[in-house]
C-alpha cells in the first residue's frame, strides 16, 4: 500500500471513529453493559493512530522537500565556472 493510500485510509478511519465515539457518548444505552469503556478506549486509540499517521505523512513530505532543496542549493554552489582571462569584464 502506498503512503498516500495509507494516509487516506487513516483519515477515513479517524473520521469514522470520531463519529462513532460521539454516537456512543450520546446514546450510552445502545451499548452492551460493561462494553462502553472498552469501545471508548478503542475509538480513542483509532483516532490517535489516524492523527499520528497524518503527522508522519507531513513529516515525510517535508523531509523530501528539504532534501531536494539541499541538493539544488548544493548543485548551484558547486557549479564549475570557466576561468576568466585577465582584463575582461
Amino acid at each position: 500500500m502506498e503512503r498516500s493510500e495509507l494516509v487516506a485510509e487513516a483519515r477515513r478511519v479517524g473520521e469514522a471513529a470520531r463519529h462513532n465515539l460521539q454516537v456512543i457518548l450520546q446514546n450510552p444505552e445502545a451499548m452492551l453493559p460493561g462494553e462502553q469503556n472498552f469501545a471508548e478506549g478503542y475509538l480513542n486509540n483509532m483516532i490517535r493512530i489516524a492523527e499520528a499517521e497524518m503527522k508522519n505523512d507531513r513529516r515525510s513530505g517535508q523531509s523530501q522537500l528539504r532534501t531536494r532543496l539541499k541538493s539544488l542549493v548544493l548543485s548551484i554552489l558547486t557549479l564549475e565556472r570557466p576561468e576568466r582571462k585577465e582584463g575582461t569584464a
